[in-house]
């Protein structure tokens, strides 16, 4: 079975995020139990309004914090161009380690294409 896990998150809002990084530490926990997850991706696609929670800022440090322990886990932190410029967002303004990718839905389309299940915490 797959496993792989695609969670979405596109409003500026850090319980929202949290909840999302919740869900990572809960899933993670899960898989460990299971011997057939192998090798599993978790990957969290920001746009819209959230992108502005990636950004290098003291008032998003505890989330960053979190994202770095993720990241450090293999977890895959993807952000959309598109967003990041309609709110005049530039890369090197991001927390180190997320990914700014073209367009999040595609991403999105082309992940669940592949058998990720998708997530809107």
């Amino acid at each position: 079975m797959n496993y792989n896990l695609l969670l979405h998150v596109d409003l500026n809002d850090p319980q929202r995020l949290n909840i999302a990084f919740d869900n990572i530490i809960n899933y993670k926990k899960y898989l460990a139990d299971i011997t057939e997850a192998g090798k599993t991706s978790i990957v969290l696609v920001a746009n819209g309004p959230a992108v502005n929670l990636f950004v290098k800022s003291p008032e998003h440090a505890e989330q960053e914090a979190r994202m770095r322990t993720f990241l450090d886990e293999g977890v895959s932190i993807r952000l959309c161009q598109n967003a990041l410029t309609k709110f005049g967002i530039a890369h090197d303004q991001l927390w180190e380690g997320c990914t700014p990718i073209p367009g999040a839905i595609p991403e999105m389309v082309r992940l669940q294409a592949e058998g990720y299940a998708y997530i809107k915490p």
